[in-house]
């Protein structure tokens, strides 16, 4: 999929993707020391992958609104143009831009136009541009980033992610999961990363708990996936310890 995305979207020959990746690779571990930039989780696209990609697609492609938190270079969004869908919708955050790198990757920058809001999503008072976004995105995607608190993180997270939403918004990704549930800290060289791992079912009280307190109601769906099938190699997870899994998930706003 990678390679078809680089070949056939942004004109890149086979022969230079290697070379091209490790250079964006190096470019995008400069700007920010993260262990998904060091391992290459990015390099694979996950919208495309998700159970409700062909109803996001669909949506996307006839207007609807779509957030993507934690974008990074933007890889996703480019998933979406690939398949169709107009850039004019797309909107990306992250705290810490790397969209020129994006533009480096993919070789869009007169095509593409997204728009990039560089703010920490968490902060409400810190944007007007996300500001702008409450209450009116259809599909948000946070891939990689509810992992990155405890529970009461992920639940002050989660509520602000349903300020986005409206009635029928559906909220898709994936992040680090387990087979044992609980709260963990993750050395990746000299970081210590405290992620809370959740399995289906502690991922849907998350949920629930952040409905009952925000007068909303969310339907769950989650799978636990091993890196294979995620297309990840699994002695690059190793760190993670052998009950790590991916936890994918699609929620539907009902209320």
């Amino acid at each position: 999929k990678t390679r078809e995305l680089l070949e056939k979207y942004s004109g890149i020959p086979p022969s230079q993707q290697s070379e091209h990746v490790h250079r964006i690779r190096d470019q995008a571990w400069n700007i920010r020391v993260y262990p998904c930039t060091g391992l290459g989780v990015w390099l694979v696209p996950t919208i495309s992958r998700s159970p409700a990609y062909a109803e996001i697609l669909a949506l996307v492609k006839t207007g609807a609104r779509y957030l993507d938190v934690g974008c990074f270079i933007g890889q996703d969004m480019r998933r979406l143009v690939y398949d169709g869908a107009p850039s004019t919708n797309l909107y990306g955050v992250d705290i810490v831009s790397h969209w020129a790198v994006g533009f480096d990757m993919f070789r869009d920058k007169a095509t593409f136009s997204a728009q990039f809001i560089e703010a920490d999503f968490m902060d409400t008072a810190e944007s007007a541009g996300l500001a702008a976004l409450e209450g009116s995105v259809d599909v948000i995607f946070v891939s990689q980033v509810l992992h990155q608190w405890g529970w009461e993180g992920q639940v002050k997270a989660v509520k602000r992610l349903v300020e986005f939403s409206r009635v029928g918004t559906l909220v898709v990704g994936c992040q680090i999961g387990t087979l044992d549930v609980g709260g963990v800290e993750v050395e990746f060289g000299p970081v210590k990363v405290p992620l809370w791992r959740h399995d289906p079912v502690s991922f849907d009280k998350l949920w629930q708990q952040v409905g009952l307190q925000t007068g909303s109601k969310w339907a769950v769906q989650a799978w636990l996936r091993t890196w294979e099938d995620m297309g990840w190699d699994p002695r690059d997870q190793a760190f993670l310890g052998e009950s790590a899994r991916v936890i994918e998930f699609v929620v539907r706003r009902v209320k």
